[in-house]
Order: structure tokens, then C-alpha cells, then sequence
């Protein structure tokens, strides 16, 4: 099996002056990116002058610099260990400590922020562009046993783990969703996910490596900008998360925008709630497709092109074994789940069966042969004998169409026989309203104990709801 720059030196050489990765202040074309990718990854092998792989930090927001960095550690043969720029100084720090890389990459605005001199730290901006007068022998390995990523776990409830992944895990997962999406090198991503998650990193700049593809590249989610270049026609394939097409939506004139000719609109990273699948689908003619997956497991099913049905993520992607435990939970077993959490023998052991199925933690079934996710494992409610799932309750409120966001949560008191059920608000109404319509439309076990209307659900980094503040309110 390849690695992943085998498939960005082929293209170098197939189509040398086809655009492969395209932002605001750079363009290069496929021979441009390998050369300085090469050039990168010689100087970064004479800087680590190691025989085994190292791990290599980098700090940096999506831009062209990161794609050369990123690209040229993993070709050298290094782990490249991404760090989220929204991180506070102390957070890089104290990842730096507990991962212990061998060397940081990062640009000027990076250098200002940190005052930490336990590594050596390396400006992007001094990375050649031209291949060095050298005959460097890059580290390589079986693509099943490199480890090309160095990525972290939403931590929605917990603190993230390392979560290595190898060359192996980063093509599996673009060539599973390939036969699914028939994404091909006729197709053109536009992604303002960030590249220091596995979303971003791995069905994004991975993908485009595979196909050869062009990358519209953006630092960050802008509502207008990304209407405007999905209007542009020069864009097929557009993913984000299910809070990013909420967003697309309270846009002023969408009448504006004729997204007609991009191909496939991709949702992940967390439950797409139908009302929005619905709404999108109103006002910008297309049906967004739903995928799920996890940092660990890398992508586990998605919806097909000609059976987009809102509400779950559709069928399980070829070449994933699932089951489920005694509980529910979503087990799977795949080439694109990782090998382990970076040196923590014990999470591993607990996230992963002897059989090598992945617990995902997420609760769910398979229902007229799609897999249907009905919420978490620790978000699982019992009330008056009755097992509620939070995604249903969601669901059925967000038939309200002055309810933008809605979590539902379940929270057990010792003292109480029955779950206390919470529900967190976003929207144009209030809280007799919230009450009014769960009366009128929900079983009486569905309704809440208590409503908190919110001006937005905090969210973790990678966007998700972030379930401890949540609870933190209610205690």
C-alpha cells in the first residue's frame, strides 16, 4: 500500500500544473507543493537527524504553510501532531509536556504567543522552497505501521487521548467513502474544517492527496465567503459539520446563492437534526448527506447519493464490522480503526474489545438495514420504567420551527427513582413555549423537569456540544 506523499508525487508528475491547493494568499499547483514539500522534508530530517520516527508538533491555522509542513514531516517519515491555534498558551504548553515532540513548527504569530523553550521550535517561514543538494533516505515502514498523524479526541465528556493514525487508516477511510460518494479526480473540496482534526485533515487535504483533486483551503468557517464560493461552480464537494449548514441558513437573501452546481454537500462530526436537512433542502435545492464516524474508527457509515434520508447516517460503509453491546453501544471493527491510544496501554485496553472492535459510545441499531444513533451511552434516560434516548426527544422538538439548537440531558439523583430531564435551548421563543409544545406533541415521559434558554450551546473545539458546562448549569 502507498503512503500518502506517493500520492502527491504521482500527481506531481500526471498533472504538474494542475491547481492542488487554492486560499487567500497563495495558489500552488501539484509540481510547486511536491518540490516544497520535498525541500521541507529534507531540512526537517537534518534538523531531527533521528532513524526512527519522531513526533513533530505543528501550530498553525489552515493555510498553505501548514499543507507544506504537515506534508513534509509525514514525508520525512515523522508524526505529525497537529495543535489547535484556539488553544490558550498553557493548553499548548501543557501539551507540549505531555507529548513530549521532538521539534514544533509554527509561524510568527505562533512564536509570539509562546514563551516555552523545552524544544526546539522552528519558524514555517524558514522552511526552504527548493529541494535541498542533498541524497536524503527517508524513514518508511509498511503503510499499515507509520504512523502518519498524531490527532486528539473531541473531549466532549472527558479529556482528548492521542489517537495515533497510520498512512493505512488515512487511505482506508477516503477509499471507502470514494465508492460510496464516487468521489473521483474530477471533483474540487472546499474545506474551512481545520486541519488539526480528523475530519478536516483526513477526508479533506488526505482526500485531495488520493484523487488529486483541488483544495479550496479556508481558515475558518465565513458564511458569506463559503456561499460565495460554492456559487462559483468551481467547487463539488463541500463538508462540514451540522452547526455550519445551520448557519448557511440565517444568511439574509439566500436567494441569492445558486449552489446548484456543487455536488455533494457532506455533514459529519455530530447528528444532523431533519428539520435542518429539511430547511436546506428548501432553500438551496440539494440533499445534504450524512456520515458518521469517530476520531478512533475513522468513518463508519454514511448515507448513499440515491438514499439521503435525514435523521442518521444511512449504511454502514463496506468493509466495517459492527456490533453491539448488551447496552446498545456501536461497536466496529474496520482498516481505518487506529492502533491504540499513544502510549496509554490502559485507555486502550478499555476502548477496544479483544476481537479489535472500537466502543464507540454512542448508543444505536440497525433499523430497515441503516444504522440509526439514538445518543450516547452515559446520555441514556430511564423515567417511570421507560429507556428515553435524547436524540428522540431532539428530534421531536425541533418540529418547532423557532427552535434553532436543543440537547437534551439526563441526570440522575441518588434520592430520585427517575432520571431528571433537562433540556438546553436555543431559539426564538421562550421557556412557557418550549413547555407548551412538549405538552402538545411529546409522550409525557419526554417532557422536561427543567428548560434552560440559552443564547448558544458551549461547544468544544471541534464544535460539538460540550456536555460537562452543560451540566455544570443544572448542579
Amino acid at each position: 500500500m502507498n503512503h500518502l506523499t506517493d500520492y502527491l508525487k504521482n500527481n506531481a508528475k500526471a498533472t504538474p500544473h494542475k491547481l492542488a491547493l487554492v486560499t487567500n494568499e497563495r495558489s500552488m499547483t501539484w509540481q510547486e507543493l511536491w518540490h516544497e514539500v520535498l525541500a521541507g522534508a529534507s531540512f526537517i530530517n537534518q534538523q531531527l537527524n533521528s532513524e526512527s520516527p519522531r513526533v513533530v508538533a505543528l501550530l498553525m491555522p489552515n493555510s498553505w504553510q501548514y499543507v507544506v509542513a504537515n506534508l513534509a514531516v509525514v514525508h520525512a517519515g515523522h508524526i505529525a501532531m497537529p495543535i489547535d491555534v484556539i488553544f490558550k498558551p498553557l493548553e499548548i504548553e501543557a501539551i507540549l509536556d505531555q507529548m513530549s515532540p521532538q521539534l514544533l513548527i509554527t509561524d510568527q504569530a505562533g512564536l509570539a504567543r509562546l514563551n516555552y523553550d523545552r524544544l526546539p521550535i522552528l519558524n514555517v517561514a524558514d522552511l526552504p522552497t527548493k529541494p535541498l543538494a542533498t541524497n536524503d533516505t527517508f524513514l518508511r515502514l509498511p503503510a499499515d505501521q507509520q504512523i502518519a498523524s498524531l490527532l486528539f479526541t473531541s473531549g466532549t465528556t472527558g479529556r482528548p487521548k492521542a489517537v495515533p493514525y497510520t498512512h493505512a487508516n488515512h487511505i482506508w477511510n477516503i477509499e471507502a467513502c470514494s465508492q460510496v460518494w464516487r468521489w473521483s479526480a474530477d471533483d474540487s473540496l472546499l474545506i474551512s474544517l481545520r486541519l488539526s482534526h480528523m475530519h478536516g485533515l483526513v477526508m479533506g487535504l488526505s482526500g485531495v492527496l488520493y484523487h488529486g483533486n483541488t483544495l479550496y483551503l479556508q481558515d475558518g468557517f465565513n458564511v458569506q465567503d463559503t456561499l460565495e464560493l460554492l456559487s462559483s461552480g468551481k467547487v463539488s464537494i463541500f463538508t462540514h459539520g451540522p452547526l455550519f449548514y445551520a448557519r448557511l441558513l440565517e444568511v439574509e437573501n439566500p436567494g441569492d446563492y445558486d449552489l446548484s452546481r456543487v455536488r455533494l454537500f457532506i455533514s459529519g462530526s455530530g447528528p444532523l437534526a431533519p428539520s435542518i436537512w429539511q430547511q436546506f433542502k428548501e432553500v438551496y435545492g440539494s440533499e445534504v448527506l450524512e456520515v458518521y464516524g469517530t476520531t478512533e474508527s475513522g468513518r463508519i457509515a454514511s448515507n448513499l447519493l440515491d438514499e439521503r434520508i435525514p435523521g442518521g447516517p444511512g449504511r454502514v460503509l463496506p468493509g466495517v464490522d459492527i456490533e453491539f453491546d448488551s447496552k446498545g453501544q456501536v461497536m466496529v471493527r474496520s482498516a481505518g480503526v487506529f492502533p491504540g491510544y499513544w502510549h496509554n496501554p490502559s485507555a486502550t485496553s478499555k476502548a477496544v474489545t479483544s476481537e479489535g472492535f472500537y466502543k464507540t459510545g454512542d448508543l444505536g441499531e440497525i433499523v430497515d438495514g441503516r444504522l440509526v444513533l439514538k445518543g450516547r451511552v452515559q446520555e441514556k434516560i430511564r423515567r417511570q420504567g421507560y429507556t428515553i434516548y435524547p436524540r428522540d426527544v431532539e428530534w421531536a422538538m425541533h418540529k418547532d420551527p423557532r427552535i434553532k439548537e436543543i440537547i437534551v440531558m439526563g441526570l440522575q439523583r441518588s434520592s430520585e427513582p427517575n432520571d431528571e430531564l433537562v433540556y438546553f435551548v436555543v431559539g426564538d421563543l421562550n421557556e412557557q413555549e418550549v413547555s407548551e409544545f412538549s405538552k402538545l406533541n411529546l409522550p409525557s415521559v419526554w417532557r422536561p423537569d427543567k428548560i434552560f434558554m440559552l443564547e448558544q450551546i458551549p461547544r468544544t473545539r471541534t464544535s460539538k456540544p460540550d456536555l460537562n458546562r452543560l451540566k455544570a448549569m443544572v448542579n
